[in-house]
């Protein structure tokens, strides 16, 4: 691959475009490039957190019910303390 074009992608954006040139103009970004780079940053963010969630979850729901629990209680608690 050519040294000069490593790094360089072709993408279309569509309306999401005037997004990114409205954070330019505020001065959020350089250019346009850093705001779709940031905006697939957070895209990989939050799919790691979903996936954090997800598995916290099924870890909740793999250990089962507990029977002590009063909900009735908690909810009495819980409308007092307020």
């Amino acid at each position: 691959m050519n040294r000069q074009r490593e790094g360089l992608a072709s993408v279309r954006l569509g309306p999401a475009k005037e997004i990114g040139l409205r954070l330019v103009a505020e001065g959020r970004f350089e250019n346009l490039s850093e705001a779709c780079q940031a905006g697939l940053r957070r895209l990989d963010a939050d799919a790691r957190i979903v996936g954090h969630l997800v598995a916290l979850g099924s870890e909740g729901m793999a250990s089962g019910i507990d029977q002590t629990f009063d909900i009735d209680a908690f909810v009495e608690e819980t409308r007092t303390a307020g």
